[in-house]
């Protein structure tokens, strides 16, 4: 049985993921930080192929006790990640600080935490946006940078990890969510330059975590998945 690690995993991508992939015979940890009763609700509900596990990634004794629980992995999915809107002009550093330590240094931190318990051939994912392709929305100029270096970061480790480890990306455009209703502006200006005119769902994220996990000759990627936002 294949086992893999999903940071974020009560979030609407994570749940898909978590659900994806225990559909498929895989063992999923599943970490979570504040989400606690939608996790032990998941593990309840996909027993014996989920384990949630407590996990902040700005806490490196949260990470190290998640770590310490796991046996050997075949993937990590990076996915815990947080967003906000400011206007540069009232942009300040404690919020650019909060935005860097969970969608940036909280990866570095992870996936350090991690690697000694990838298995050889194995591989792991990290979840940026299409923000960091075509940061257009406007009043993100934080989290658009914080996205860039994912990528950045994905493409220096998979070099760095080669052969043994692959390490790829994937840039999610908006994700179908409950509080994203057609009164949505965010949603307004995706649905109206998307060229397929709608979000994407988060089933369609899980299938594509599920291939870049199993295609082995891929390592280094940026896969984008925007219902073709960043060509409309």
């Amino acid at each position: 049985m294949k086992t893999m690690l999903i940071s974020g995993g009560t979030s609407t991508i994570g749940e898909a993921a978590v659900r994806y992939f225990t559909q498929r015979g895989w063992h999923v940890y599943l970490g979570y930080n504040t989400g606690k009763e939608k996790a032990e609700a998941l593990e309840e509900e996909l027993a014996p192929s989920v384990t949630a596990l407590h996990l902040d990634v700005q806490d490196k004794s949260s990470i190290t006790d998640a770590v310490r629980s796991m046996g050997e992995l075949d993937l990590l999915i990076n996915n815990s990640g947080i967003f906000s809107s400011f206007l540069t002009g009232s942009l300040e550093d404690d919020e650019v600080s909060r935005i860097l330590d969970v969608n940036v240094t909280g990866l570095f931190r992870l996936t350090k935490a991690v690697l000694p318990r990838l298995k050889e051939g194995g591989s792991i994912i990290n979840i940026t946006s299409i923000n960091a392709i075509m940061p257009t929305f406007g009043s993100t100029t934080h989290y658009d940078a914080s996205k860039g270096a994912v990528i950045s970061y994905t493409r220096s480790l998979a070099a760095e990890l080669a052969p043994r480890i692959r390490v790829n990306a994937l840039a999610p455009g908006l994700v179908s969510a409950p509080y994203l209703d057609e009164s949505n502006e965010i949603r307004k200006v995706f649905e109206k330059r998307s060229v397929l005119k709608r979000m994407v769902q988060s089933e369609e994220v899980a299938h594509a975590l599920f291939f870049m996990a199993e295609n082995t000759a891929l390592s280094g990627a940026v896969i984008t998945l925007d219902c073709g936002y960043t060509i409309g």
